[in-house]
């Protein structure tokens, strides 16, 4: 069985490499002891998944069979097992928990505690004195909950007379059932097993049903339900595909529209709205409030496409407005926006190649275009060309393809010789979406701007968030509208925190360039359970699309250096020479 350490060490490596002290440092034991951890975990993984030293980055995992490492996974941790027993019971006490999970009574309080944090914004883990722990929910909701984690691994939990016999029959036979188009197979048998397991427990009547080939599916698998718990089943099923009903391309269409902002950014187009009604219709069918956790961090996602995600964020607004579904992956639907924002990036950034050889100048040229997004390529056959070109237009790079020797004081250079290959466009990629912030950080973030801000010890993050952005606009840094889109855009929550920094954002209506404060402060705090050290605070309009690239700049350089060193930052100096590095 692994312990919490090691599960901890597996979901560190997740995210991203880590170095061996780095992991000590996280989980409280030495090095030593952490090369012990990955040799088990290897050992328990079974081929499924491998933990691996790099020569730059430390560790990293590499997982082969996605679906069987995660089941394994869950079969090691508690706190999913401690949540079935909770669903499966009306109320359970803390000492009925110690003994079905045969752990320490003492480990069960404080991951009960944990366990609401984690699911707060999905559900209610209550409890009442003299009688136990509950899951405070609806009974529809309940069998939801519990498909959901049974989804992950249907064995789970033992239920009397199921067998994986039974549920591999079942499986095979829901995988060939076309009467619930939008839900997949696995899903129905995980519907199937709620209910079995909480059969004896429902309350709600269901009117008679004929649903012939799902009911001959769970007999020949060997399941009982019942003629209450099928109608209970077949009930919930039917309702759901109803639901998918009031999705429609017309209304996304419509509900798109009325974001503020989208019409300047021009990326409604047919594609965004099959994915987002698609995505919304499978989200009703099959409702998820218990998403795989261990999917891997979307901060630098987030990071690299913050307009999408804030779009999503009002996007999902919008919608619980008007339809009451369950929807809580808007990750996915910030995907969608950001791979919206992709399609339509139109600019092409102007790039000077010097080459001194007519057939390899247009091969590179035609090369370059067609790998790199949204760049232009002029061929200088001269030093004096380029200087020439370079008086009409300022060039984002300088691509050095021929013998000249340019002048070091000349910048966003870099030297390819003869053809291009893959790795030359790759560098070319890597340069041109980092220069313009790599050479001048202070033009993004002012010094004027930036601060120490001692927070006390109780003070809650709206409060920091409040009296940061008010002595900006104090200073007439920001506006007191970008303060209030900031604040309210913290208290939605799906906050931005790259490595221990919190980045509070907004999209202005300002025509002035992006502006970054950095803000140190006295004391760490939690945010959305994520520990942050310093902030900082940004202002940027929507449609500068170049200048969202500096999230994404920011993102890789953050995630680059450990986290004590992000913590470690005292001032704007250090923080500009982080970024310069």
């Amino acid at each position: 069985m692994l312990n919490e350490r090691q599960l901890t060490i597996a979901e560190i490596l997740e995210q991203q490499p880590c170095i061996l002290g780095e992991l000590a440092r996280q989980t409280g034991v030495s090095s030593r002891t952490v090369l012990r951890d990955i040799d088990y975990l290897n050992f328990t993984f079974s081929g499924k998944a491998r933990i691996t030293p790099s020569i730059n980055m430390g560790y990293q995992l590499e997982i082969v069979d996605r679906r069987g490492y995660f089941q394994l996974l869950q079969r090691h941790d508690n706190d999913d097992r401690l949540l079935a027993v909770l669903l499966l019971n009306p109320f359970t006490t803390r000492v009925q928990l110690a003994s079905t999970l045969n752990l320490p009574e003492t480990w069960v309080a404080e991951r009960l505690s944990r366990l609401k944090q984690r699911y707060e914004r999905a559900f209610c883990v209550t409890s009442r004195p003299g009688v136990g722990h509950f899951v405070d929910v609806p009974e529809e909701k309940r069998i939801f909950l519990l498909a959901n984690l049974l989804r992950r691994d249907p064995l789970l939990i033992p239920l009397p007379g199921i067998t994986r016999e039974n549920i591999e029959q079942l499986q095979r036979a829901c995988e060939n059932m076309h009467t619930f188009a939008l839900v997949a197979g696995e899903y129905l048998v995980s519907v199937v097993l709620a209910i079995y397991a909480l059969r004896n427990q429902l309350s709600v009547t269901w009117p008679e049903c004929q649903h012939v080939a799902l009911k001959n599916a769970v007999d020949q698998a060997g399941i009982y339900l019942g003629g209450r718990a099928f109608r209970a089943l077949m009930g919930l099923l039917e309702i759901q595909q109803r639901h998918t009903a009031g999705i429609s391309r017309e209304g996304i269409v419509s509900l798109l529209k009325s974001l503020p902002g989208i019409a300047q950014l021009n990326i409604i187009d047919a594609q965004l709205v099959d994915n987002i009604t698609g995505h919304l219709m499978r989200c009703i069918a099959a409702p998820v409030w218990i998403p795989e956790h261990r999917q891997g961090s979307m901060n630098n996602l987030k990071a690299t496409w913050p307009a999408a995600f804030d779009m999503s964020l009002l996007f999902i607004a919008r919608l619980r407005e008007q339809l009451d579904i369950p929807l809580f992956d808007s990750d996915l639907i910030g995907l969608y926006f950001a791979c919206a924002l992709e399609r339509h990036q139109n600019e092409r950034q102007p790039i000077i190649l010097l080459s001194d050889q007519n057939a390899i100048a247009t091969i590179n040229q035609q090369a370059i275009e067609r790998d790199v997004l949204n760049c232009r390529v002029i061929i200088a056959r001269s030093l004096n060309e380029v200087t020439a070109i370079g008086e009409e237009i300022a060039p984002l790079l300088i691509i050095n393809n021929s013998h000249y020797l340019i002048d070091n004081a000349v910048k966003n250079v870099i030297t390819i010789k003869n053809i291009i290959t893959a790795a030359g466009t790759e560098q070319i990629k890597n340069f041109l979406a980092t220069a313009f912030i790599r050479q001048q950080p202070e033009r993004f973030f002012s010094q004027q701007g930036s601060f120490h801000y001692a927070n006390t010890a109780g003070e809650t993050w709206q409060g920091i968030i409040g009296k940061t952005c008010g002595q900006l606009v104090i200073q007439g840094h920001i506006t007191e509208d970008e303060a209030l889109r900031i604040c309210a855009r913290e208290h939605e929550g799906e906050n931005l925190i790259v490595n221990r920094l919190a980045i509070p954002h907004c999209w202005s209506e300002q025509e002035r360039r992006f502006r970054g404060f950095f803000i140190t402060l006295a004391r760490p705090i939690q945010v959305n359970n994520e520990p942050v050290s310093h902030l900082l605070i940004a202002c940027t309009a929507a449609d500068a699309r170049h200048e969202l690239r500096i999230f994404s700049y920011l993102a890789s350089i953050l995630c680059r250096h450990p986290s004590e060193t992000i913590s470690g930052l005292a001032s704007y100096d250090e923080f500009i020479a982080l970024l310069k590095q």
